[in-house]
């Protein structure tokens, strides 16, 4: 009897929690403006950031008021003249906020735009220096440029005790020309050395890779996209190259659009990243990596970077309870502590202040080699 009785309360103790957890509707309705290249040449940007927010959303899409956030999801078509069109439309809305998965490039362009609309918006994906400033309306969830270069070069130098490196680079690629040229100031402003800067557009350029073994480097630094990574790498495995390759972040959010096939010849390879796969795992992580399993990119780090901005975005909502655009681009600037799906992170003066990690891919995963703050 007593058991039965035990039972009963134990049931009924889940029952009220479950109840405490559960928000009831309030009818209203918040609509967040997502500005996300879906075609064109930045469009895994935008897909995969989309499916990351949509992860996010379908895991809380209410306010412990019961308000609902819901997308007005527009296509940049990774075009400027597109992008700002949208935006043009999305500011005549009852907009609270804006995610954009755009790149750096597009958002440089329209930094005055964001300004001028003062909607509050969360850049996602977007990574240049120069993109914030004090009343400009936009706020960054990734890692800059700076930073990363600032991690790469010593994690080379001091961590690996390399001295000399050859970097490879896509120059039709924004991104990656800024970033390459920033790596190679900075690492040679510590005392290190590039021993070939090799753009891998050029005409020739995998054939002169290949001579590229005779260099005396342990360490090639890469910011170009997946499909010339997995060139190169083949030409490495063919030829028996000696080095080691240190991606720049994002370029696995890239192999993984390669298929199955192509994800082995990564193995080994180092990258920089917001997340390891072995690295704090907690319940909300494990949900977000099961949605995301279901479309491939369980490893994608635009997807779980779609994820932290969701988390800023509910973070501010909540705080100002009157939903004025001020207050929350004021929350978006600087938030305090939030939990993201692989750690705590905050926002100050616009930029975000997070771990980051140089990882190994293992088997296809991201495993963590070393974390830094």
């Amino acid at each position: 009897m007593r058991t039965i009785s035990l039972i009963i309360m134990i049931a009924l103790f889940f029952t009220a929690c479950k109840q405490e957890r559960e928000i009831l509707p309030s009818g209203k309705i918040l609509k967040i403006g997502v500005m996300a290249p879906l075609g064109g040449k930045y469009k895994r940007l935008g897909n995969q950031g989309l499916i990351g927010l949509k992860a996010a959303n379908k895991m809380n899409r209410y306010l412990k008021n019961g308000d609902e956030i819901v997308f007005e999801i527009v296509d940049t078509k990774s075009e400027l003249k597109n992008s700002k069109k949208v935006l043009s439309e999305l500011a005549k809305k009852d907009i609270k906020a804006i995610i954009s998965f755009m790149g750096s490039s597009e958002t440089l362009s329209m930094k005055q735009d964001f300004k001028d609309y003062k909607i509050p918006t969360v850049l996602t994906l977007a990574t240049d220096n120069n993109l914030v400033s004090k009343g400009g309306y936009i706020s960054q969830v990734c890692i800059d440029n700076d930073t990363q270069v600032l991690i790469a070069s010593h994690y080379i130098r001091d961590e690996k005790l390399i001295q000399k490196v050859g970097v490879i680079y896509n120059k039709d690629s924004y991104y990656s020309s800024i970033l390459a040229k920033q790596f190679k100031n900075y690492f040679i402003s510590i005392g290190g050395s590039v021993e070939f800067f090799l753009d891998l557009n050029k005409q020739n350029a995998l054939n002169r890779f290949e001579n590229m073994k005779k260099k005396d480097i342990k360490m090639l630094y890469n910011t170009s996209n997946g499909v010339l990574s997995a060139k190169i790498l083949d030409i490495m495995n063919r030829k028996n190259f000696d080095f080691d390759m240190l991606g720049a972040d994002g370029l696995y959010s890239d192999v993984l659009e390669l298929g199955h096939n192509k994800l082995k010849l990564f193995d080994g390879v180092y990258v920089v990243e917001h997340y390891a796969h072995n690295a704090n795992r907690d319940s909300n992580y494990e949900r977000l990596e099961k949605i995301l399993d279901k479309d491939g990119f369980n490893e994608s780090s635009n997807a779980f970077l779609a994820y932290d901005s969701y988390q800023l975005l509910m973070h501010a909502l909540e705080k100002c309870s009157d939903y004025s655009l001020e207050c929350i681009d004021a929350t978006f600037e600087n938030s305090g502590i939030i939990k993201g799906v692989a750690g705590n992170f905050s926002m100050v003066d616009s930029k975000v202040k997070r771990e980051v990690y140089i990882n190994k891919i293992e088997n296809s995963l991201l495993k963590k080699e070393v974390v830094i703050y």
